[in-house]
Protein backbone atom coordinates (compact mmCIF):
# COMPACT_ATOMS: atom_id res chain seq x y z
CA UNK A 1 0.00 0.00 0.00
CA UNK A 2 1.07 3.21 -0.98
CA UNK A 3 1.30 5.70 2.46
CA UNK A 4 -0.44 9.04 2.05
CA UNK A 5 2.36 11.21 2.22
CA UNK A 6 1.71 15.05 1.57
CA UNK A 7 5.49 15.77 0.23
CA UNK A 8 5.73 13.05 -2.38
CA UNK A 9 5.28 14.48 -6.14
CA UNK A 10 1.97 13.35 -7.58
CA UNK A 11 2.01 10.84 -10.39
CA UNK A 12 1.54 12.32 -13.86
CA UNK A 13 -1.38 11.04 -15.63
CA UNK A 14 -1.00 8.41 -18.47
CA UNK A 15 -3.60 10.05 -21.04
CA UNK A 16 -2.42 13.66 -21.03
CA UNK A 17 -1.14 14.47 -24.92
CA UNK A 18 2.27 16.34 -23.57
CA UNK A 19 2.91 17.85 -27.05
CA UNK A 20 -0.20 19.66 -27.29
CA UNK A 21 0.38 21.01 -23.18
CA UNK A 22 3.67 22.13 -24.10
CA UNK A 23 2.21 23.69 -27.85
CA UNK A 24 -0.17 25.98 -25.54
CA UNK A 25 2.20 26.93 -22.87
CA UNK A 26 4.47 27.94 -25.99
CA UNK A 27 1.77 29.59 -27.58
CA UNK A 28 0.38 31.63 -24.30
CA UNK A 29 3.92 32.48 -23.73
CA UNK A 30 3.94 34.47 -27.35
CA UNK A 31 0.65 36.11 -26.85
CA UNK A 32 2.33 37.48 -23.77
CA UNK A 33 -0.83 36.61 -21.60
CA UNK A 34 1.40 37.52 -18.28
CA UNK A 35 1.55 40.65 -19.64
CA UNK A 36 -2.06 41.01 -20.45
CA UNK A 37 -3.23 39.86 -17.13
CA UNK A 38 -1.31 42.54 -15.25
CA UNK A 39 -2.55 45.20 -17.74
CA UNK A 40 -6.10 44.20 -16.71
CA UNK A 41 -5.23 43.75 -13.23
CA UNK A 42 -4.66 47.39 -12.65
CA UNK A 43 -7.11 49.79 -13.60
CA UNK A 44 -5.23 53.05 -13.54
CA UNK A 45 -2.59 51.65 -16.34
CA UNK A 46 -5.65 50.23 -18.45
CA UNK A 47 -7.41 53.34 -18.30
CA UNK A 48 -3.87 55.13 -19.13
CA UNK A 49 -3.33 52.77 -22.51
CA UNK A 50 -6.56 52.90 -23.41
CA UNK A 51 -6.89 56.60 -23.27
CA UNK A 52 -3.56 57.15 -25.31
CA UNK A 53 -4.59 54.24 -27.49
CA UNK A 54 -7.77 57.12 -28.23
CA UNK A 55 -5.90 60.13 -28.24
CA UNK A 56 -3.19 58.09 -31.27
CA UNK A 57 -6.49 57.26 -33.28
CA UNK A 58 -7.70 60.30 -33.09
CA UNK A 59 -5.23 62.27 -34.36
CA UNK A 60 -4.61 59.72 -37.15
CA UNK A 61 -8.08 60.50 -38.04
CA UNK A 62 -7.52 63.88 -38.14
CA UNK A 63 -4.20 64.15 -40.08
CA UNK A 64 -5.47 61.65 -42.63
CA UNK A 65 -8.60 63.44 -43.13
CA UNK A 66 -6.92 66.42 -43.82
CA UNK A 67 -4.34 64.74 -45.98
CA UNK A 68 -6.90 63.05 -47.98
CA UNK A 69 -9.13 66.29 -48.28
CA UNK A 70 -6.22 68.36 -49.49
CA UNK A 71 -5.25 65.74 -52.40
CA UNK A 72 -8.96 65.74 -53.08
CA UNK A 73 -8.99 69.52 -53.17
CA UNK A 74 -5.93 69.14 -55.56
CA UNK A 75 -7.21 66.44 -57.56
CA UNK A 76 -10.55 67.98 -58.28
CA UNK A 77 -9.53 71.61 -58.83
CA UNK A 78 -7.14 70.14 -61.91
CA UNK A 79 -10.08 67.45 -63.13
CA UNK A 80 -12.68 70.50 -63.43
CA UNK A 81 -9.63 72.92 -64.85
CA UNK A 82 -9.03 70.20 -67.79
CA UNK A 83 -12.90 69.16 -67.95
CA UNK A 84 -13.66 73.06 -68.76
CA UNK A 85 -15.12 73.43 -65.47
CA UNK A 86 -18.53 72.48 -64.35
CA UNK A 87 -20.64 75.74 -63.26
CA UNK A 88 -22.89 75.09 -60.23
CA UNK A 89 -19.33 73.58 -58.44
CA UNK A 90 -17.37 76.82 -59.47
CA UNK A 91 -19.76 78.41 -58.11
CA UNK A 92 -20.50 76.84 -54.62
CA UNK A 93 -16.87 76.67 -54.16
CA UNK A 94 -15.95 80.34 -54.99
CA UNK A 95 -18.56 81.16 -52.34
CA UNK A 96 -16.89 78.64 -49.84
CA UNK A 97 -13.68 79.68 -50.35
CA UNK A 98 -14.88 83.66 -50.05
CA UNK A 99 -16.60 82.67 -46.99
CA UNK A 100 -13.76 81.37 -45.46
CA UNK A 101 -11.28 83.88 -46.73
CA UNK A 102 -13.52 86.59 -44.71
CA UNK A 103 -13.86 85.12 -41.30
CA UNK A 104 -9.94 84.22 -41.20
CA UNK A 105 -9.37 88.13 -42.43
CA UNK A 106 -12.28 89.12 -39.89
CA UNK A 107 -10.72 87.28 -36.64
CA UNK A 108 -8.26 89.69 -34.67
CA UNK A 109 -5.59 88.00 -33.24
CA UNK A 110 -6.28 87.26 -29.14
CA UNK A 111 -9.95 87.14 -29.64
CA UNK A 112 -11.05 83.49 -30.23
Amino acid sequence: MESENPEAAPKAPKDVDWTALRQAAAFLEKAKLAEWVAIMGNPRRNIWINFMAGVARGVGMVVGATIMGVLLTLFLKRAFVHAGGVPWIGTELKEVIGFILRTVHEQRPGTP
